[in-house]
């Protein structure tokens, strides 16, 4: 009988707290849609905040991969610039407007302005549209290129 009584117990405490994180997802949701709809950025300042997003993670990923050997993340692959162990992004600027390569593929020249260093890149922006429960999302994935001619 004590089996029961916990097995209910239990049952009824997970039921609830899965309730409560549900609630909490749905909160979270509605307030990032929110503050989506309230946005005044134009659509350069936007690609601008996750082009910086990206450029600061490679970054970062190369002084990981350089400071701790143990990880391995291929930082060689796609060697955008050599910069210094632990180099900062102070900024970006767009040097071309965005030039459409396709319907879902953007592509603008890049000046990366980091500390002791300024260097020229080509940023592509992959746009491409989910639904997901009858709700239109849309996706940016951007991607990195070195300039042509040029050598680092």
């Amino acid at each position: 009988m004590k089996k029961f009584i916990y097995i209910i117990v239990l049952l009824c405490s997970l039921g609830c707290a899965n309730n409560a994180s549900k609630s909490m997802e749905m909160d979270a949701v509605e307030s990032f849609e929110k503050i989506e709809e309230q946005s005044d950025l134009s659509e350069d300042d936007a690609y601008t905040i996750i082009i910086t997003q990206k450029l600061q993670e490679y970054l970062d990923r190369k002084t990981l991969a350089k400071t701790n050997p143990d990880f391995t993340i291929d930082t060689h692959k796609n060697k955008l610039f050599s910069t210094e162990e632990g180099a900062q992004l102070k900024h970006i600027n767009f040097i071309t407007p965005f030039e459409t390569v396709s319907d879902s593929v953007k592509k603008v020249a890049t000046q990366v302005v980091l500390e002791h260093q300024t260097d020229t890149i080509i940023t592509l922006i992959k746009t491409s549209t989910i639904t997901i429960d009858n709700e239109v999302f849309k996706t940016h994935k951007i991607e990195f290129e070195k300039t042509e001619g040029v050598q680092n």
